[in-house]
């Protein structure tokens, strides 16, 4: 039975005409769902009977069954474990911070990228989420939590820009007023660097921020770290950047995770300062450094801390923003690069 939630808001209406309603009740269902969080047909009380049995009959609203939680007892990151309905595992990230509340989601079950120092690029790809298989994640967790979440990190298992139209309808929903209602500021999309799909994001999505992993700062290491997405060189993907900035004005991150005795090298910052630091023209910017999280079975290790405070300040010292990102769930591994198969 497919979800309601897998077809895009604007056609909702259509769909209650066709059950023999008034198309203005789509705006009461949409409210049910996403304001009171009823997931039921036959609970929406001021929806006709026959429109509630017609939806009941052609469509469901949720998409996952919760399967299991692991807690970091480091620092209350939780990773919460699902089964889709025909049998894949999905998993996202509850980041816990002192203010606000994160949710790393994932697009896809399994990775098809294989960046070779990631957990999930080691996960056989199954297929791409649904809209609804996207969008339930949100819905379980502040269902856990009690509370709404500030922020969403599309981040998780799988290239998202690989899912491109099922990404595209989900941030409709979580953008929209009408939806979730997450500002932009609030909503991120993660990618290795698909320079075809950024430029389509820029034309076609609402808007959010935007973030990159390069993780190198020359073609022939960004082609071995990651095999696929290197299609595209380096300036290419710049380019790609200037272009998400300039059309949508958001926030561009560069992901860059430091593998010790790989790229974390004074020349490797050096390099990476000079691609970044000129794209300040075009738009607001951001360099974002992880020290790696290790991955059992890989043969990379995380840097020495002395090295990452030298990476960072060659960054800024040419003036190019930096941050170093905290871990966070890295004891249950749900750090970043960790997403892999369920334990």
């Amino acid at each position: 039975m497919n979800s309601l939630l897998n077809v895009p808001l604007s056609q909702w209406p259509e769909i209650i005409e066709g059950l023999g309603g008034e198309a203005y009740r789509a705006a009461q269902l949409i409210d049910w769902i996403f304001k009171k969080r009823v997931f039921s047909f036959k609970k929406m009380s001021n929806i006709s009977q026959k429109v509630r049995e017609g939806l009941e009959k052609n469509y469901s609203i949720r998409s996952l069954m919760l399967s299991g939680a692991e807690e970091s007892k480091v620092d209350g990151t939780t990773r919460y474990f699902f089964k889709t309905e025909d049998g894949h595992d999905v998993s996202c990230v509850y980041l816990p911070f002192e203010h606000r509340r994160s949710l790393c989601l994932s697009t896809q079950a399994g990775c098809a990228w294989g960046c070779v120092f990631c957990a999930s690029g080691q996960v056989k790809f199954q297929r791409n989420l649904t809209p609804s298989e996207m969008i339930d994640q949100v819905f379980f967790i502040e269902e856990i939590v009690g509370k709404p979440l500030d922020s969403l990190l599309f981040m998780g298992m799988g290239e998202p820009l690989a899912n491109y139209n099922a990404l595209v309808d989900t941030l409709n929903m979580v953008r929209s007023p009408l939806g979730l209602g997450f500002g932009a500021r609030h909503v991120t999309v993660s990618t290795s660097g698909l320079v075809p799909q950024i430029e389509m994001l820029a034309e076609s999505a609402p808007k959010v921020n935007l973030a990159i992993s390069l993780h190198a700062a020359n073609d022939p290491l960004r082609k071995t770290l990651l095999p696929k997405s290197s299609a595209w060189s380096i300036k290419e993907v710049l380019n790609a950047a200037k272009t998400y900035s300039k059309k949508t004005g958001a926030t561009v991150t560069f992901e860059y995770v430091l593998l010790g005795g790989v790229n974390d090298s004074e020349q490797d910052a050096k390099r990476l300062a000079n691609l970044i630091r000129g794209l300040a023209r075009y738009g607001d910017y951001w360099v974002n450094l992880i020290a790696y999280n290790p991955v059992p079975g890989l043969p990379y290790v995380k840097p020495e801390a002395d090295k990452v405070d030298l990476f960072k300040s060659i960054l800024t010292v040419r003036q190019v923003p930096v941050r170093v990102r905290k871990p966070q769930g890295v004891d249950i591994g749900a750090g970043c690069g960790q997403l892999g198969e369920a334990r």
